[in-house]
This record gives structure tokens, sequence and C-alpha cells, in this order.
């Protein structure tokens, strides 16, 4: 009994997931893994033959794809070759005289652009004419004058000339080659045809119609959506000839396979399916002469198969027992855990923070029994320092109101100073303390308000000319404010660093032609404002502009900075990720800073009465 009783306990503390391996290794998989091993070989077999049968219904399709695909090339190529336009073109460009032939030479390039843009991957089209001249327009280079065939001085050498003279009824479609164009190696293969005119064809053909189309559009017929890095299977083409016609890796595209090369040793050398064990398949299309295969990763494509478990109804009735009566106790012991935890979850939710929950157990419920006790612990101290914040809070309230009384006195004694100066006919120290007042409130008041861009230039314009007071009119500055800025709001201050810098430190030292410009407008792209605040002053060093320009550095104080981090940080601080600044300067020239802020949509609690974007 004490040996039972001892056992029983060691699982008890067990963690959750050992008591549910322990529970089903007995009592499902050790049958099932037996059951496995004797089917497995059966099924393996079955299922590759199946898998194999797959592959090639598969190339099939792939072979149907791939005549549907030529026939949009070939269909091109026969409108081109009956189309009396190109033909009278050609016809005039023979018989034309050599300052005449540029312009037969241009409109048959036009009509063959036509052709070439209504579908994708033609690469370039020709019309190679019986004296071993060519029309050509290639696509690739949109050019009509350099194209694939540069390196021809008579473009009758042309191997996709020479297979249709050798073929003259049908259309001939030759085999990837690799052909350097622009520098590069591209894999193209051809669709020719010759050409006749029908009103005198007893006169043999006039020319050859050559398009040159890219690997590309074979390699899309053939490639597989596969998820993920790994490639568990690939298709690819070759002709009768052993050429490669297309192939996943493009590189190996073009190439000729010797004979005594197997299909299944050319995959394991391009380095497709390294490492694995390859199957091929095949299938050939009568129609074209070509050859689809297949190569598939044996051991993928079985993967399932060899994780497939089987259910056993040969289990013995003792372990069948066993097992059950161990996973009841599991659940029992899960059960009362839970239940003591969720009933110390009610007695918070009534307000109870002293409720302490007991769980007799080390494993994953205990854990969180004990956690629960420390967090309602952690839950109740904050409470109380919530409390204590509140106090401090209103106490906080109470000074700030008190506190307003220094506003109201500054700006009703700025008024008496303002009349004072207006009865000894001072007006411009009255004008001046009208702005200053004005200026103070709008800076005082709510500094963390939206304001309507209007507003925002209206206090500029009188902080500026307090500003051009005090520097003497050493600078002037215009305000520009696109018409449909006006109403979107932004944060009061938000630009006033910006300006403020440039006049103390942008202008200092300057007695006169000092230029400050502030331009506000919204972008036409994006739902932003663009300021931008330009100066010809002083100008910053470069290390200074790299600062500033890097989000990071910008909004870091190092205590050598001249006050941008701050706005940059109260930028950042409003509008996030999405907020982005330009500064360029140049010193002795001037500094040019550039702000894109978002317009916020207005949301309730955020917005003033007076409307308007925010």
């Amino acid at each position: 009994m004490k040996q039972k009783t001892g056992f029983l306990q060691w699982f008890k503390n067990q963690k959750l997931g050992k008591k549910i391996l322990y529970t089903f290794i007995p009592a499902t998989v050790i049958p099932l893994l037996a059951a496995q091993v004797l089917m497995l070989y059966v099924i393996s077999n079955n299922m590759e033959q199946k898998i194999d049968d797959l592959m090639v219904s598969q190339l099939a399709q792939i072979s149907e794809r791939t005549n549907l695909t030529l026939d949009v090339y070939t269909n091109l190529v026969y409108q081109i070759y009956s189309d009396n336009q190109i033909i009278d073109g050609v016809n005039a460009y023979e018989e034309a005289e050599p300052e005449m032939r540029a312009r037969a030479y241009r409109e048959i390039c036009d009509r063959i652009q036509q052709y070439g843009i209504s579908t994708s991957g033609i690469e370039c089209i020709s019309i190679i004419l019986k004296d071993g001249d060519d029309i050509t327009y290639d696509f690739g280079l949109a050019s009509a004058v350099d194209n694939l065939w540069n390196s021809y001085t008579d473009k009758r050498n042309i191997e996709a000339y020479r297979q249709a003279q050798e073929d003259e009824s049908n259309m001939v479609i030759l085999p990837t080659e690799r052909i350097l164009r622009g520098g590069q190696e591209q894999r193209i293969f051809h669709i020719s045809k010759q050409m006749y005119d029908f009103k005198n064809i007893q006169e043999g053909f006039i020319g050859t119609i050559v398009m040159s189309i890219n690997e590309s559009v074979l390699n899309a017929v053939c490639s597989t959506a596969q998820e993920g890095a790994d490639v568990y299977t690939i298709n690819f083409i070759t002709d009768k000839q052993g050429n490669v016609l297309t192939y996943p890796d493009s590189f190996y595209s073009g190439i000729t396979l010797t004979k005594d090369r197997t299909i299944k040793a050319f995959v394991e050398n391009t380095g497709e399916l390294k490492g694995k064990k390859i199957a091929v398949n095949s299938y050939k299309d009568e129609n074209l002469g070509w050859i689809f295969y297949n190569a598939y990763d044996k051991d993928y494509i079985l993967r399932d198969v060899r994780h497939i478990q089987y259910l056993t109804i040969l289990i013995g009735a003792v372990l069948f027992v066993a097992s059950i009566l161990l996973i009841r106790y599991t659940v029992s012991l899960i059960e009362k855990s839970t239940r003591s935890i969720v009933g110390g979850i009610r007695e918070v939710q009534q307000g109870n923070l002293d409720v302490q929950v007991t769980v007799d157990s080390e494993d994953e419920m205990g854990q969180i029994a004990d956690n629960f006790n420390t967090m309602t612990g952690k839950v109740k101290g904050l409470i109380e320092e919530v409390r204590e914040v509140t106090e401090k809070q209103k106490d906080a309230e109470i000074r700030a109101l008190e506190a307003q009384i220094n506003p109201h006195f500054l700006y009703n004694t700025l008024d008496s100073i303002n009349w004072m100066a207006i009865e000894k006919e001072e007006y411009e120290i009255s004008r001046m303390l009208r702005n200053l007042g004005v200026i103070l409130r709008y800076s005082i008041s709510k500094s963390n308000k939206m304001v309507t861009i209007g507003e925002m230039a209206d206090w500029l314009e009188k902080y500026i000319s307090l500003q051009r007071m005090r520097f003497n009119d050493a600078f002037i500055c215009e305000v520009h404010v696109d018409k449909a800025a006006e109403k979107v709001r932004v944060h009061k201050l938000l630009i006033q660093p910006f300006v403020e810098n440039a006049i103390i430190h942008g202008f200092k030292g300057i007695e006169s032609g000092g230029i400050l410009r502030i331009d506000v407008m919204r972008s036409e792209e994006k739902d932003e404002l663009d300021i931008i605040i330009e100066d010809n002053g002083k100008g910053m060093p470069r290390e200074m502009t790299q600062k500033y320009n890097n989000p990071e550095t910008a909004v870091t104080d190092d205590g050598r900075s001249i006050g941008l981090h701050n706005a940059f940080t109260r930028m950042r601080m409003y509008y996030g990720e999405s907020v982005s600044w330009d500064v360029s300067s140049i010193s002795g020239m001037g500094t040019v800073i550039t702000l894109k802020i978002p317009i916020q949509a207005r949301t309730s609690g955020t917005a003033d009465k007076e409307g308007g974007e925010i």
C-alpha cells in the first residue's frame, strides 16, 4: 500500500505534459507503432505507385498547358504571316529607294510592336528577307536598331531562318539557346515560318518571320507552387535530341544532355533536390516531340505515409483498462485544481483580495495557484498606490488652479502698460504690447490643444514681428499657407521652436539681409502636411544635420544641441512613427527644415468644437 501511495504521489507532482505523456504512451503510441511497422512496407509501395501515376498525369496536364501557351505565340505568328499591311510594307521596303526605306522600315516596326505588346514574354520579332537583310524590333531593348541579331552580318545564317527553309510548309519551334544581349546572357527559344505575298504566291516566299520568346514562358508553365524554402518536386522539358528547353534554374536551360547521362544524374548535378532520394517520371508529347520530366523527393512525398498511425483493435483489455483509469485519475487532479483556482477568481471578482488559493501539487496548476496568490497581493498594493496617486493629483490640480492668478495678473499688467503707451502716443510700443499679450495668452493657455493652421500662422506673424523689432529688422519673414491647409489642425506651438531656432541661431550676428520663409501646404500624394522653414542664415555643421536627420539621435539631448531635439521629441510623442523630417544645411548659406506631419482623423475627445481636421 505504501508503494502504491508513493507512486501516485510521484505522478501527482509531475508536470502536466509528463502526466499526459505517461498516460498516452502505454495507451496508444506503442500499439500504433507496432501496427505501423507491419503495414508500412505494403502501404509505401502502393502509395509510391499512385504518386508516380499522379505525376505522369500532372506532366500530361503540363503538356496540354504548354501546347495552349505555344498556340498563343504560333497564332500570333500566323496573324503576322497573313497581315496585308506588313506584307505590303515588306514589298514596299524591298522596292523603295535607299532614302525611302527608313520610312517603310519604321512603319513595319510600328506594326510589329502592336503584335508584340499584346502578349508577354516576346523578346524580339524579326522579318528576315531573302537577301539577308532584316526588319527587326527588339522588345527587350525597346529598339528597332539594336537587337538579338546584331552579331550576324548575314541574317540568313540564323538557325531559325535555316530551319524555316528546310520546312517550308510548317511552323518551326527551335530549342532554347543562350544568347548574349545587352551584356547579359539570356535564354530564348524561337518560332519561325516562311512568309508569302498571297497576291503573288507564285513568286515564292518574301521573307521569314522569326519570333524570339523568353524561356521564362515555358518555365512558368512547368513551375510548381511550393511553400517554404525546400523544393521537393521539379518539372522541366527537353526535346528528342536532349536539348534542355526549360529548367527551374534557368542556368541549365539551353544546354544539351549527353546520351550517357541519365536524367536522375542530371538533376543531382544541378543541385536541385540535393541530398534527396530522387524519383523520375516522364511523358512524351507526340505533337511537339518534347519530353516532359518530373523529379521528386520520394521521402518528402511519402512523409505522410511514414507518419500515418493506425488504431488496432487488438489492444489488450488489461492495457486498455489501465490506460482509462490513469487518464481518469489525471483528469480528476486537473479538475480539482481548476475548481480551487476558479473559486479564488470568483472571490476576487466580488472584491475579496485577501483570498488565497491552495493546490496540493507542484505541477503547472500549483504554479498557477502560487502566481494567482502573488498577483492578488500585488493588485491590492497597486490599488493603494493608485489611491495615493489620486490624492496627490487632486492636490496638484488645486495648486494649478491657484497658480492661474499669475498669468491673469501678467495680462492685466500688460493691458495697463498698453493704455499708458497709447496715452503717450507710443503706438509702436502699444502694438508690441498687444502682440506680446496675444503671444503669452496663446502660449500659456492649454499648450497642448489643437489649433488650425490659420490660427498658427496668425500667431507666428505676431511672434515674428516682435522678433524683428528685437533684431532691429535684421531679417524679413514670409509666411505662405496653402488655402487647402488653413483648416487643418495641429498641436499648438508645434513649429515655433524651429522658427525661433532659425531667428536666434541662424541670424545670429547678422545686421541685415536675413530672409525667413515659412511654407505650409497640404500634400497631394498623402494625407499629410508639408511644412518648410527656410532661412539664409549661418547654417549648421554637417555632423549636426546628420544628427537631426537620424530619428534616434534627433530626440536625444546630449547637452550640446541648440534645442531642436525638444521639438523633434514632441512631434514623435504626438504622431509616433508616422511623422518625418529632413534637415538640410550649408554653413554660411542657410538651413532648410522640412516637416511631414500626418493629418489625423478627428476622434471624440480630441477635437475642438470649431471643426476641421486634426
